[in-house]
């Protein structure tokens, strides 16, 4: 027997079979992260918003120009 198959075989044996209770794991795992992610696209449409209405000073303290802020201000909210 090959070094190939014999990894297969105990893979196999290893595998736990797929039960309801993994499968609402797996559900529950996805809506975390799809909420995390909108949680995230939120947070930065309205950081996008706030850089929008700085003023030309405080812009240059952070160093972006007009054009540079308004450029991502104007992003979409999955951008």
């Amino acid at each position: 027997m090959s070094t190939l198959s014999s990894v297969r075989e105990i893979a196999r044996a290893e595998a736990s079979p797929f039960t309801f209770g993994r499968a609402v794991a797996l559900l529950a795992g996805a809506v975390v992260v799809g909420i995390d992610n909108v949680m995230t696209r939120a947070e930065l449409a309205r950081s996008r918003r706030q850089l929008a209405q700085l003023d030309e000073r405080l812009l240059r303290d952070i160093g972006l120009d007009r054009g540079t802020a308004r450029f991502e201000a104007s992003k979409s909210f999955w951008s």
